[in-house]
């Protein structure tokens, strides 16, 4: 292999390595975006009875 055919290959590798690297950096910093934009659910507040956990504790046993 000559010296033009290794700075070609050598040309194509880092561009290739800096294309990659730019991909990665955008991806990452879209997905803190998509984090800070999460809002979590609003949860509903519910009774547990005694009983329903008195009939939990049997089915364990």
């Amino acid at each position: 292999m000559n010296r033009k055919e290794f700075l070609l290959i050598s040309i194509g590798v880092f561009c290739t390595v800096i294309a990659w690297l730019m991909a990665d950096i955008y991806h990452a910093a879209a997905r803190e975006y998509e984090k800070d934009n999460v809002s979590l659910p609003l949860i509903k507040e519910t009774a547990i009875s005694k009983e329903m956990v008195e009939v939990l504790k049997s089915k364990n046993h």
